[in-house]
């Protein structure tokens, strides 16, 4: 591939990205969530380490957050990553809603996106290069969250199959347990799962650090 080619196709890659919402914008666009959402990031509180971190941060990346509106884990952890990413120069996010992939299969020319959707569990974190190479992809939530919604889906067992129910009552239950989840999830994030999703996220970041760098950052 010649270096004009490679370029165009950079070109049409960072119009992707810009295509995609900054998180402000994306709150926006939610008349549901939106308030919910501006107030679950202001509720973050950075711990330390990850703040100094992402501050520290010496690659440029890009990140898309790839969600579904209204959905509990969207709530949960999309807040979290925004504010932290929000102290870096270096690394920035952009929020893109599943009902319009088009942004994303342009960044992951090699990836079905259309077909991925069966499979990824969403919110998932893509992590792009300065050359718009995909780094690592991660989500939907920090591995220590897991066992509290085992928990409180063995207490709901209904929950996921109401939500391929169509009928209104199905729904509306579907709706009401949704709403459930979405505030016991604020209080498990607000107690201790929001400092394991930082300390997850950033765990990852600086695997992709150049080991020069990485060692200055453990110094």
């Amino acid at each position: 591939m010649n270096a004009e080619i490679r370029a165009v196709l950079a070109d049409d890659k960072t119009l992707a990205y810009g295509r995609c919402m900054t998180f402000t914008e994306y709150c926006h666009c939610q008349a549901d969530r939106g308030q919910l959402l501006q107030m679950r990031y202001a509720e973050t509180r950075l711990a330390p380490a990850q703040q100094i971190a992402l501050v520290e941060y010496g690659e440029t990346l890009s990140v898309v957050a790839l969600v579904t509106d209204d959905d509990p884990d969207t709530t949960a952890v999309l807040p979290i990553i925004a504010r932290l990413l929000a102290v870096s120069r270096r690394v920035q996010l952009r929020i893109l809603a599943d009902d319009d992939v088009r942004p994303l299969a342009t960044l992951l020319p090699d990836v079905d996106v259309t077909a991925a959707l069966e499979e990824w569990d969403l919110p998932q974190f893509f992590i792009f290069d300065e050359d718009w190479e995909l780094q690592a992809q991660w989500g939907p939530r920090p591995a220590q969250a897991e066992r509290n919604l085992l928990e409180w889906l063995s207490r709901y067992p209904e929950y996921e199959t109401l939500a391929e129910d169509e009928n209104a009552v199905a729904q509306a239950r579907y709706a009401a347990l949704t709403t459930t989840l979405i505030h016991e999830m604020r209080l498990w994030y607000n107690s201790s799962l929001s400092a394991a999703c930082q300390r997850e996220f950033c765990d990852l970041l600086a695997t992709l650090l150049a080991p020069d760098e990485a060692t200055e950052g453990e110094n």
